[in-house]
């Protein structure tokens, strides 16, 4: 019989300057989280769960993210002043104020 030989199609560098950026970039990602040693089902398994959970990070950075932090530059007002409320004495002991 005569040997296998493999499909190294996707392996090899192509031609255009971009393809060969992307096509870097593909390998590098592929070999530094080792989805070569995958197989297509597990690849897919693995990038669907990672994109779902950056897209559940950030959305929940950009949706909470800013509430959180003016809670927590209110609790710090009245942490440092022990008034609550009155946003102008962080703003006056940072310099930051307008002059009036």
């Amino acid at each position: 019989l005569p040997q296998a030989k493999p499909d190294h199609n996707s392996t090899r560098p192509p031609k255009s300057r971009l393809g060969l950026f992307f096509w870097r970039q593909r390998m590098w990602f592929e070999s530094t989280f080792v989805l070569s040693m995958l197989e297509p089902w597990e690849k897919v398994l693995l990038l669907s769960i990672l994109a779902i959970t950056f897209t559940l990070l950030m959305s929940g950075i950009f949706t909470y993210l800013p509430r959180h932090v003016l809670l927590m530059q209110r609790r710090a007002v009245y942490y440092l002043w022990g008034q609550d409320g009155d946003e102008r004495l962080l703003w006056q002991w940072l310099g930051l104020a307008g002059g009036d």
